[in-house]
């Protein structure tokens, strides 16, 4: 699908925090998304999609579980993510354990 058939979509999202605040609803949608239910587990929110009540973002992971209701699209059109992550330590030399999580997490992005 495109991403302009996702922009009037009932999205499931979950609970807003600072760091996502729209949890569940595609990265950069252009607009405000319509935000019909919010649920804290993915149980709930993927009932919620195979009932018919919107659209929620997963990961892959999860294709293996997903109800037979809740069918995975692939989303063309959208600009590419930018995800950030952020390493914190306590100050001083880093122990071998800290370099080799950091040089982990920098081969993957």
């Amino acid at each position: 699908m495109h991403i302009d058939e996702l922009i009037d979509a009932p999205w499931i999202a979950s609970p807003s925090s600072n760091a996502e605040p729209l949890l569940g609803v595609w990265p950069g949608l252009l607009g405000r998304p319509y935000v019909v239910h919010s649920a804290r587990d993915w149980l709930t929110k993927l009932q919620l999609v195979a009932g018919g009540f919107g659209v929620t973002t997963v990961p892959a992971q999860l294709s293996p579980v997903l109800p037979p209701e809740v069918s995975l699209l692939r989303v063309e059109g959208a600009p590419p993510e930018i995800r950030r992550v952020l390493v914190a330590r306590l100050p001083g030399r880093p122990t071998p354990a800290i370099t080799a999580v950091t040089r982990a997490i920098a081969s993957t992005a």
